[in-house]
């Protein structure tokens, strides 16, 4: 910032004190206001805990058990498999033994 900027910011800022100055009571008002929410960000930050959910560790479930809302469809011989999450050849290994396990006419 050039001399002729900081002398435009400069003014600009005594002419808001101006503004202020005659409205004393919304001045004090507003400081008060600013600090009250200032404290209570601060507060909420140091009284708040962080919880990090680490990693879930599930009790595996047997492939032979299915629910029974979906027992009826696994009698079906057109079920297909929708939702591969990854193309890695580990995660595919794995789809291709649940799907022989549920039903071997599957689709893949």
């Amino acid at each position: 910032m050039d001399f002729s900027e900081s002398k435009k910011f400069m003014v600009l800022l005594w002419k808001n004190f101006i503004l202020k100055r005659r409205r004393c009571i919304a001045l004090v008002v507003e400081m008060v206001f600013t600090f009250l929410f200032s404290a209570a960000l601060l507060a909420t930050r140091f009284v708040t805990v962080i919880r990090k959910n680490g990693p879930f560790s599930f009790s595996p479930q047997p492939v032979s058990e299915v629910p029974f809302q979906i027992a009826d469809y696994l009698i079906s011989p057109s079920l297909e498999l929708a939702y591969v999450p990854s193309r890695s050849t580990v995660v595919q290994g794995i789809i291709e033994r649940v799907k022989m396990d549920i039903n071997p006419q599957m689709k893949g």
